[in-house]
């Protein structure tokens, strides 16, 4: 990936290649920025700068070896850590076990999340276990580093979400930070840096990177998917929060429709009025339309109550929704409050979690649904 591949960021860009320039080049930086934000195509960028062989002023120039193998994220210089999950009887939980999947992903979608990451392997993990980057990736990367660099003058750690270190891996990290290997540069690539302990973050270069305006993201998508109109584009944005990873993984799942707010809508109603016989039959629709769009609508309805929160205690015109979400919002909310959104929250994110695990979607719906007939009816402690 070259500089010229990320909107934005004009002085950041500037201040990374004036470091390698001028051999100001900091051994620990830490990428910090939002979730859906440029901090991990930054490093890769980065990465590929610094071991270009014909580099401009400007940026690498894409072209030379060096470059061609970064640009598949495959520079045996390259090391990339990131968080596993211990699936599939996998003994040993390091990076290099889940390397082809994460350089697919990544070179896909340089914006995503941990979301976006552990849902490839939604499949295998039936359990719904949360990943780490584990002790053994520190024992690994200690081995790695011991070795002479393959062919170019420095070699580059990426560690990404360095805030799902277990404690173990960041101490031995730490030790890696205090004495470097000669001409090895570490990039960590953090979404929430108070989690990292502080001796780390003591020894470490901090570079805020400013997250994409709503203008730029839209931009972004119509370069990725031009057959796609502006109002579907714009509409995965409100659907993802503004969360560009978010909105690239819900435009290639293909699973934006109109039927999200329509069986929200209804659905609502239904468990308003108690209609357990048709509350049954939107159950049998709502389950013939396959597990991913099911738990993509139990995560969007999680959305809709917890705007109904925003509203009571907020601007409700900050809320990133269509005119047709507002709408029904502005009718519907009182019925959510601080005295049952707790609990609804908990019971559709207990749903999520079942869903994925491939439970029986007709009776997760169904017992969700005769929850939400009690929850719906609990009446508010105090007044606005």
């Amino acid at each position: 990936m070259k500089f010229k591949d990320i909107i934005g960021n004009t002085e950041l860009k500037t201040q990374l290649i004036n470091s390698v320039e001028n051999n100001r080049l900091s051994h620990s930086q830490l990428f910090l920025g939002k979730s859906g934000g440029p901090k991990l195509a930054f490093a890769f960028a980065f990465a590929q700068y610094i071991n270009c062989t014909n580099k401009t002023p400007s940026d690498s120039c894409g072209e030379c070896q060096s470059c061609m193998k970064h640009n598949k994220l495959i520079h045996p210089d390259l090391h990339l850590v990131f968080p596993v999950l211990l699936i599939n009887g996998i003994k040993k939980a390091v990076s290099d076990n889940f390397a082809k999947e994460f350089r697919q992903e990544a070179l896909n979608n340089p914006y995503l999340n941990l979301h976006n990451w552990f849902d490839v392997f939604s499949s295998e993990n039936k359990t719904g276990k949360t990943g780490y980057i584990y002790t053994q990736e520190s024992d690994n990367l200690h081995k790695k580093l011991s070795l002479k660099h393959y062919e170019s003058e420095y070699r580059v750690v990426i560690i990404w979400i360095p805030e799902k270190m277990q404690t173990v891996t960041s101490n031995k990290l730490l030790k890696l930070l205090e004495e470097p290997p000669q001409k090895t540069i570490f990039i960590l690539v953090s979404e929430n840096s108070e989690i990292l302990l502080k001796t780390i973050l003591s020894r470490l270069q901090i570079l805020k990177i400013k997250n994409y305006s709503s203008k730029e993201k839209t931009e972004i998508l119509q370069n990725k998917f031009p057959e796609k109109g502006v109002i579907k584009l714009e509409k995965s944005l409100i659907y993802s929060d503004g969360n560009l990873g978010d909105a690239i993984h819900v435009l290639e799942s293909d699973i934006i429709t109109d039927d999200n707010f329509d069986d929200f809508q209804m659905w609502m109603r239904l468990c308003y009025l108690v209609n357990i016989q048709e509350i049954v039959k939107w159950v049998n629709e709502r389950t013939k339309k396959g597990r991913r769009n099911q738990s993509t609508f139990l995560k969007y309805s999680l959305k809709m109550v917890r705007n109904c929160l925003i509203i009571h205690f907020s601007n409700r015109n900050t809320l990133n929704i269509t005119e047709n979400e507002k709408k029904f919002l502005s009718k519907f909310y009182p019925f959510i409050h601080e005295g049952n959104i707790s609990e609804i929250s908990e019971k559709i994110e207990e749903s999520i979690k079942n869903i994925e695990r491939n439970a029986n979607s007709k009776i997760i719906f169904y017992e969700l649904s005769l929850q939400l007939t009690i929850l719906l009816k609990v009446n508010r402690k105090f007044v606005e």
